[in-house]
């Protein structure tokens, strides 16, 4: 005889996993971007899985969103009507959502930041768990020091996750700089949404 709970427990299990439109893997809602249509018919990232209506969904990854076509759009929303378009701006709106949430939150802590190569180099002494985030222009120099610290932290068995976050002059936007290489911040429980933001918008420019 099959327990209830735990039948309840798998359906509820399937019931939290979605497909993505552009490869049909399927994973848990929360790893995956949420897409809503608005009454022009735009389709719109909703990023914090708030949103009334019918939701669609995508992986965090650049090249779902160069394989997501027209046609798989209207077939999510059969009885909506798509405005032209959609496959090519919603990429760029989708980065522009994740990056406002990157900055709310990074200019609640500026005074926590550590910016630039020697703020952050000096910081890496530091046995906390560690965020970083590397400009995709920074120099061959500066990424090889990071890396290398980061191998030495990895060997020293303290926590850090890299991420290449988009060009200096975006990463400087952030934290209201002209242009940043690298910054630095405690990857605390606190810091949890940040990452996770900050790492959608690495893959969001990762392509195969």
């Amino acid at each position: 005889m099959t327990d209830s709970s735990s039948v309840t427990e798998q359906r509820t299990e399937r019931a939290a996993e979605r497909s993505c439109l552009a490869c049909r893997k399927q994973a848990a809602k929360p790893e995956l971007l949420r897409l809503v249509v608005d009454e022009e018919g735009q389709v719109l990232p909703d990023v914090l899985q708030k949103a009334p209506g019918r939701g669609a969904y995508i992986c965090w990854h650049g090249t779902c969103f160069s394989r997501l076509r027209d046609k798989q759009l209207a077939h999510a929303w059969k009885r909506t009507s798509i405005a032209a378009g959609q496959v090519v701006a919603l990429p760029q709106r989708v980065e522009r959502a994740v990056l406002m949430l990157c900055r709310q939150m990074l200019q609640r802590r500026l005074s926590l930041l550590s910016i630039g190569r020697d703020a952050v180099m000096h910081r890496m002494w530091a046995k906390a768990p560690m965020l970083l985030l590397l400009a995709d222009d920074a120099g061959a120099a500066l990424v090889r020091q990071v890396r290398d610290a980061c191998d030495k932290r990895k060997a020293a068995k303290l926590k850090t996750a890299l991420v290449i976050f988009g060009d200096s002059a975006t990463l400087g936007d952030l934290v209201q700089r002209e242009a940043v290489s690298v910054l630095a911040v405690d990857d605390s429980p606190a810091s949890t949404n940040l990452r996770k933001y900050c790492l959608w918008y690495g893959q969001l420019r990762e392509t195969e």
